[in-house]
């Protein structure tokens, strides 16, 4: 079981013997009620570890959208022989010319190991190295990826067709520093906020105000997701590079957006709150449900009694030799997290109608017209989206229903995002439709069409509205999804939550990699409207098998402290009725990824 390290401590917020003290400031039942609550003042380091993710992101983002093109595209006849094509042409930027479903394969298995592996060096982080540690290694890891890739952007490397070996490599390892990179920023941010427990104070204009933790862990993280979303438009300038200059320049640039880390972590050492490792409880998570696999079989998940089977009590009363580091109160803990994440199991499908089936997205931008547009930049009108999107929601829609009287809960916005991505898929599929159709290679146009200009006549610029409609789905999906597990799920459960939301999104990806002999031609079409379709019917089954926590969540919106507008659910940083455990992790666990996206 994890524990507390000597001389470390846990956040205020996550312990109940500081919450209920008598403190300066402390608001009354009355307070609470009726004073507005504003969040605490960031601290300068914590602006500085979001410039941190911002590097990170832009140099993660400016390579990940030309991994297609690369490995897909041959080096375009008559170019500069850095990988971009002739002015004046409909070509598209290429180097290894392995076809579709090579291209499709690396990518997914590039995107799978970046969320599969958070799952070990979370855990690792926790258990062995602490938070800190582990990000550097991340960075030197990121250091050696980008190096090898500008490599593969030589000019003679590409003549020679050897560019493969630096370029595979560099891919594999880049992934590997953003699974080290991603489960352990976040936390560490939330972990320097000083303001840990509900606080009255009196601003200049004399308003009394509550200052308060939720709020600040709300204002926080919009300011960490909004540079995540602003480094993914570094795929812009790296597009347009591909597509004008050549590979090299679109590998140096997020080379150069890399080379800040080194430093920033080196002047921020210093001048971190940092939790020492102290074990972690993933691991007896693992054997909790080997236990009930093993004891009950694989027709007993779900049925009641399943998670019995791993109580110590039971285990005893069975007169059973299985060591157990654990109580019954953990394993109710393991119970209440699963049934608090069963909604993630609806991510993978909002996540393929988002993006497409594996690469069909960036296979159908190769049999448009560009006009000197990179094919694939378009895909940040996902990210545009959703920068776009997010003011006019968290301060026009959800307050104006609040004002009307509209309950407008968790579920119905997750059902709301849910029936957009299936119609973003549906948009794909229609385009992929026509463009079949007007293609001079008919039904085999993304596979290097020769033919005429080689593209359809239809301009790239409609694809924008279905990554439009996937970006703005999310913002539907992610937000109440998150808040409702991680304040439903006990709070030392909070790596667990994260976990299962990485690996959902993984789980979408292998889907992906599991495709890739059918995401290439002549199958694209229904590549985008098969999950289309399969996305339809499982928004209905999500909405009838959840709609509940609506009705609950009213409740607690009438008659208890409800202030979170971003969750939709109650408190979603501390401790509340709902997410109770005797059990306690570790210090360095208390921010264990809170609502980390997919973006991250």
């Amino acid at each position: 079981m994890a524990k507390t390290p000597p001389g470390d401590s846990h956040a205020a917020y996550l312990d109940p013997s500081i919450m209920e003290e008598d403190y300066e400031g402390k608001p009354t039942e009355d307070e609470l009620k009726t004073l507005r609550r504003i969040p605490g003042k960031m601290p300068i380091v914590a602006y500085l570890i979001c410039v941190v993710e911002f590097c990170e992101r832009a140099s993660y983002y400016g390579i990940q959208p030309l991994i297609s093109n690369y490995v897909n595209r041959p080096l375009p006849p008559g170019g500069n022989g850095y990988g971009a094509p002739p002015e004046g042409t409909q070509q598209t930027a290429g180097a290894l010319g392995l076809g579709t479903v090579t291209a499709n394969a690396v990518t997914q298995s590039f995107s799978l190991l970046a969320y599969a592996l958070p799952m070990l060096f979370g855990w690792m982080a926790d258990a062995k190295t602490g938070r800190f540690s582990l990000i550097c290694y991340g960075v030197l890891v990121f250091g050696v990826a980008h190096v090898l890739m500008v490599a593969a952007g030589a000019k003679d490397l590409l003549a020679a067709g050897t560019a493969k070996v630096p370029y595979f490599l560099s891919v594999y390892i880049l992934s590997i520093g953003a699974a080290m990179f991603k489960p352990n920023v976040s936390p560490l941010l939330l972990d320097q906020m000083t303001t840990t427990v509900p606080k009255v104070i009196t601003l200049d204009s004399g308003e009394r105000v509550i200052q308060d933790p939720e709020s600040t862990t709300e204002r926080v993280m919009l300011w960490f997701y909004l540079l995540i979303n602003v480094g993914g438009f570094m795929g812009v300038a790296t597009s347009y590079s591909e597509k004008y200059v050549g590979w090299w320049l679109a590998f140096l640039i997020p080379l150069l957006l890399y080379l800040p880390l080194p430093l920033l972590l080196w002047f921020l050492y210093k001048r971190l709150i940092l939790h020492p490792p102290g074990g972690s409880d993933l691991g007896n998570v693992f054997k909790v449900l080997g236990i009930c696999l093993k004891r009950g079989g694989i027709t007993k998940v779900g049925r009641h009694g399943f998670w019995d089977l791993a109580k110590p009590s039971n285990i005893a009363a069975a007169g059973l030799s299985i060591k157990t580091e654990w109580n019954d109160e953990f394993v109710e803990d393991v119970r209440r997290t699963f049934q608090a994440t069963g909604i993630f199991c609806f991510f993978p499908i909002q996540y393929i109608n988002d993006n497409g089936l594996g690469s069909a997205a960036s296979f159908l931008s190769t049999m448009l017209t560009t006009n000197g547009v990179p094919n694939d930049v378009i895909n940040n009108f996902n990210s545009l989206s959703i920068i776009a999107m997010a003011p006019v929601l968290n301060y026009g829609l959800y307050p104006l229903l609040r004002k009307w009287n509209i309950h407008y809960g968790p579920v119905a916005r997750i059902t709301t995002g849910l029936a957009m991505s299936s119609l973003g898929g549906a948009g794909y599929a229609i385009l992929n439709y026509y463009a079949y159709q007007q293609s001079p290679c008919g039904e085999y146009g993304s596979s290097d069409c020769m033919i005429g200009t080689g593209v359809a006549p239809i301009s790239i610029w409609w694809m924008a509205i279905p990554f439009a409609v996937g970006g703005i789905s999310e913002l539907f999906v992610n937000v109440p999804a998150y808040a409702i597990a991680y304040s439903r799920a006990p709070v030392n459960m909070r790596g667990l939550v994260s976990a299962l939301n990485l690996f959902n999104t993984a789980i979408a990806y292998a889907i992906g990699l599991a495709c890739s002999s059918v995401v290439t031609d002549p199958y694209l079409t229904w590549d985008f409207g098969g999950p289309a379709i399969a996305g339809g019917v499982l928004t209905i089954i999500f909405y009838f098998t959840f709609r509940h926590i609506d009705k609950e969540e009213l409740v607690f919106s009438e008659n208890k402290d409800y202030h979170l507008k971003l969750g939709g659910t109650v408190n979603v940083v501390g401790e509340n009725e709902l997410n109770k455990s005797t059990n306690r992790p570790a210090p360095i666990a208390d921010n264990e990824e809170m609502m980390i996206s997919q973006k991250q």
